[in-house]
């Protein structure tokens, strides 16, 4: 059965110096959109983080997403994405969880391991770290948000002793995007995530995807097709712009004519 095609907006709250303007006027002007989005019926908003930008790109996407989520009631809200190697995962868990309690689980949590050395050096991380970061943050997420107690004594990177999280997040499993622009990053989002999630034409690494599904057992046909942001893993409800490939570009070219 054909599923329903999704709108949702996408926010950075970038403030360039060029067009500089005053950053809280900006953050609640952005917020009272989101508001008027769902009043007008999109379905999402999405959040995007980097770090030492000098246009403003916000670093911090989780209380936003918090502030957005206390004004609004039905509106999805979720990021695309945070960068996990930069966040200690026990807090990102314990503050994605608040964000789906504010707003009665509406949160979708969309990771990645991000790109930028400079983020990586401004935190004194070695970029070379990423992967393997992702590969241990990702199932303390999980099991985090599944209500089990962690102890991580043996860990690379995050050392746990007997935690857990309180309080947990309204959805019962939290379902998490993962997404990557390189081939390992795709084959991770199968392995370890919900989803996966990206932006932009991502058809041969939606076929990637859907190649790792299947050698791990998971039904690759419930896997929506590539579209803005985000494809689907099995028994996983659909959220994001769901554009089929054929359908993107004409879309595209008549909203620019409008």
């Amino acid at each position: 059965m054909p599923r329903r095609l999704r709108f949702g907006l996408w926010y950075d709250f970038r403030n360039p110096p060029r067009w500089h303007q005053d950053p809280t006027r900006l953050y609640r002007g952005i917020v009272d959109q989101c508001v008027r989005a769902e009043e007008l019926g999109w379905d999402d908003v999405w959040l995007s983080e980097h770090h030492f930008i000098d246009d403003g790109y916000t670093p911090s996407m989780l209380p936003l997403a918090c502030a957005i989520a206390a004004r609004t009631r039905t509106i999805q809200i979720g990021t695309s994405v945070l960068l996990l190697p930069l966040h200690d995962p026990l807090r990102v868990a314990e503050d994605a969880a608040t964000v789906d309690v504010m707003s009665g689980g509406r949160f979708q949590l969309g990771v990645a391991g991000g790109y930028r050395k400079g983020e990586f050096t401004g935190f004194g991380l070695p970029s070379r770290e990423r992967a393997a970061r992702m590969n241990e943050a990702l199932p303390i997420l999980r099991r985090l948000f599944a209500g089990e107690r962690v102890t991580t004594a043996d860990a690379r990177f995050y050392r746990y002793t007997d935690v857990d999280l309180r309080p947990l997040p309204v959805q019962r499993p939290m379902k998490l995007w993962v997404g990557g622009f390189s081939e390992p990053a795709v084959r991770r989002a199968a392995r370890l995530g919900d989803a996966y999630i990206s932006t932009g034409p991502i058809a041969p690494l939606a076929g990637i995807y859907r190649d790792e599904l299947r050698r791990l057992g998971k039904d690759p046909l419930a896997v929506r097709r590539a579209n803005f942001y985000g494809v689907d893993s099995p028994n996983v409800t659909p959220y994001g712009q769901t554009v089929e490939d054929n359908i993107l570009e004409p879309l595209t070219a008549q909203l620019e004519q409008t």
